[in-house]
């Protein structure tokens, strides 16, 4: 063994053992990655209107356990369904992450919607994902549906004794 193949050798032991992680830095590494995909996701998916990426996204076992989700909630179609109808509804329709929180494989997007048109619309909520290889495999959502109707002129009525 040459010299130089000895020093080459060595360097690239040393090095290698720079690139292993501790499981803290690699479970913080994940939960940054998962964080970033959650933000692409909204981005891609719900700003750019780039529903043919739905599925490098959203894994094909996918289930929205949000309350009331109906049961056919499940797989990248329902997503698809799901976004499609709000287009249609809002067609500008823009979501804004506000807070992104992470906890190993699961996000946490705290999110403000708007639209201009047809009429001015102000929705927050927040959107809990479970991630497994860079996909969501679950989700659940809050939302405020109370405002939405209270913009439109809507009129909470207590009832009457």
């Amino acid at each position: 063994m040459t010299r130089h193949t000895t020093i080459l050798l060595c360097a690239l032991g040393w090095l290698s053992g720079c690139a292993t992680m501790s499981p803290v830095e690699r479970a913080a590494a994940l939960e940054a990655q998962n964080k970033q995909r959650v933000r692409q996701l909204t981005e891609e998916l719900y700003n750019l209107r780039k529903l043919d990426r739905i599925p490098e996204f959203i894994a094909e076992d996918f289930v929205d356990r949000s309350q009331g989700a109906p049961l056919n909630a499940v797989g990248p179609a329902f997503i698809r369904q799901q976004a499609e109808a709000s287009f249609k509804k809002f067609p500008e329709l823009k979501f804004d992450i506000l807070h992104l929180v992470a906890d190993g494989d699961l996000v946490l997007a705290h999110w403000k919607a708007t639209a201009p048109a047809p009429q001015p619309l102000l929705l927050q909520g927040h959107s809990l994902y479970r991630l497994r290889d860079g996909k969501v495999v679950e989700s659940w959502d809050i939302s405020d549906r109370l405002s939405p109707l209270l913009q439109r002129g809507y009129k909470v009525v207590p009832p009457t004794l």
